[in-house]
């Protein structure tokens, strides 16, 4: 998960190192840039039990309008994001067996659309910004860990992966859709964006995963919800 976190940012970075260059004086009119940054996130809703946050990293691209006049503007973007949640299970309900779960980590894409209201329309680009929007998020990867150590299930029920491929996401709807509020400034070269979000959708597919603690396939909610902080270039 490292290696990819780290090849996911290389890449990003040289992206956009390439496109401003290619901009050149024109860098102003291009209206796109990179954001990088990380969150703490978890769960709520009542199948998955005792969820406590996580940290994880986000990474991406956005584009909006040339932020010139007015008060009213636009963006849109494209993140990967690195999320999940921990769960304090282990400590209350754990035995031998590690199978209380504790984590569980979800690799997602997600397609931010914003409105910016700018809250100092006369400083135009480089005004503060109030962020309001939907993020559309799909589900890349999802893996549930058990016991304090952490354990991928499937490889505790499966220690010599000889059914890898059944396991590589947990029954989870793969679209979740998230509300966001923030806000964000950008001066000249750089800037930085604080926001929360919250999942308005229910992911539980008949959500059930055997031989785990506390017991799932109740039927009930499960969503997210995150607050981020990043750095914008």
């Amino acid at each position: 998960m490292k290696l990819r976190t780290a090849m996911v940012f290389l890449f990003l970075g040289i992206f956009s190192s390439q496109v401003k260059a290619q901009a050149g004086n024109q860098e102003d009119d291009l209206n796109i840039g990179l954001r990088m940054g990380l969150g703490a996130y978890s769960f709520y809703g009542g199948e998955l039990k005792n969820a406590v946050p996580t940290i994880g990293y986000l990474a991406g691209l956005y584009i909006h309008d040339d932020l010139k006049k007015g008060r009213f503007h636009y963006q849109g973007g494209l993140d990967i994001r690195f999320r999940g949640g921990n769960f304090t299970n282990p400590s209350k309900l754990d035995t031998a067996k590690n199978q209380a779960y504790s984590k569980i980590s979800m690799v997602t894409l997600d397609m931010p659309l914003s409105l910016l209201i700018s809250l100092k329309p006369s400083e135009r680009r480089e005004a503060p910004f109030l962020v309001l929007g939907v993020t559309p998020s799909y589900i890349l990867r999802s893996v549930m860990y058990v016991g304090p150590d952490k354990i991928p299930y499937n490889h505790f029920v499966d220690p010599n992966n000889s059914h890898e491929d059944t396991w590589d996401n947990l029954p989870l709807k793969p679209l979740e859709v998230l509300m966001h509020i923030g806000y964000q400034q950008k001066m000249e070269d750089y800037g930085y964006s604080i926001g929360v979000n919250l999942g308005v959708s229910d992911l539980n597919d008949n959500f059930f995963v055997k031989g785990v603690a506390p017991v799932t396939g109740t039927g009930k909610r499960i969503s997210t919800f995150s607050i981020e902080a990043a750095f914008i270039f």
